[in-house]
């Protein structure tokens, strides 16, 4: 079974780690094209899957964090405050 035709990892830190393996296959410079492709697809598949497991978490932090007794008293998440 090619990579293509493989299903994503099931966990976040799976496909990262995956996603960085390809990263660095494709990174070589001797790499056929025809693999390079399939490589960017498996890539493209797995940063999609990364993205929406973060979503899903950032939905989830927010719905308990705004069930928190404390929920009134705390400023609202912002991605500014954790930017350098």
């Amino acid at each position: 079974m090619s990579k293509n035709a493989e299903t994503v990892p099931g966990k976040l830190e799976e496909a990262l780690k995956e996603l960085e393996l390809v990263v660095q296959k494709l990174e070589k410079p001797d790499l056929a094209l025809e693999d390079s492709i399939s490589l960017f697809e498996r890539g493209s598949k797995l940063s999609e899957l990364c993205y929406t497991k973060l979503e899903e978490a950032e939905k989830k932090v927010e719905i308990l964090v705004k069930k928190s007794p404390l929920a009134s008293s705390r400023k609202d998440f912002e991605t500014e405050d954790f930017e350098a």
